[in-house]
């Protein structure tokens, strides 16, 4: 990762020159603003769209921000950008504002066709988000995941149960994975006292009922059981 963020802005200028090149005819101007935004934290990127007035005319402009906290690979740097490309281009060449609509996808699926290794342009950057530090609920196993250490886990307790939060630098799920599992000492049950009676009784009434099934043994059993406890009565 560390690597990544040393070579990041050059990867994304060349990423940026061959998709202009080869999917949008070099529509963009090659200074098109790509910039890296730190408070970015649950998107991955996003295109910002706006126009400008001069002389009269009206220009339609884009410029796309990049999560640093989310775009923390190559792979995801790729699809982030072309994702984000498309929607510029909605937006700069085709003048529409429609979202993940039938021009964005246009613009998706002739990316796609341009590199068919591309993996699917989908609507949603659907990346897990690595953070730094997590707040486990030790009652749900609930997980919070934070960029910093930003709760006071003395006031702030779980969303979920109000239990008591504690930092980590693993979610929950993956804490249980690594925690050695201690098997639960098991206590032997003591047998009731119906079980100890055929234990002591079926042999007997079985030798002298041999044409008895096990099914009729044991319903003569209950009843002699049920005798002996009302005389106990």
């Amino acid at each position: 990762m560390k690597n990544f963020r040393k070579t990041r802005d050059e990867l994304t200028n060349r990423l940026f020159q061959m998709f202009n090149k080869d999917i949008f005819n070099n529509f963009f101007h090659p200074d098109f603003s790509i910039t890296w935004n730190g408070r970015l934290t649950r998107t991955a990127g996003y295109c910002r769209h706006f126009t400008k007035r001069e002389n009269g005319i009206i220009t339609f402009e884009s410029r796309i921000e990049l999560s640093v906290k989310v775009v923390d690979t190559p792979c995801r740097l790729r699809d982030t950008l072309i994702h984000e490309l498309c929607h510029a281009a909605t937006w700069i060449i085709d003048n529409c504002r429609g979202g993940h609509g039938p021009v964005w996808r246009k613009w998706a699926n002739q990316a796609l066709h341009t590199f068919p290794e591309l993996p699917p342009i989908t609507r949603c950057h659907n990346y897990e988000i690595s953070y730094k530090f997590y707040y486990n609920c030790v009652s749900c196993k609930y997980s919070i995941g934070r960029h910093s250490k930003s709760i006071d886990t003395s006031t702030h307790v779980c969303p979920v149960c109000r239990g008591q939060l504690q930092l980590s630098k693993e979610p929950s799920s993956r804490v249980n994975e690594n925690a050695e599992v201690k098997p639960k000492d098991k206590t032997p049950r003591t047998p009731n006292a119906f079980a100890l009676f055929v234990k002591d009784n079926y042999a007997a009434i079985k030798s002298s009922r041999t044409d008895l099934p096990h099914a009729a043994v044991m319903k003569l059993l209950s009843a002699k059981f049920a005798e002996s406890k009302l005389k106990l009565v």
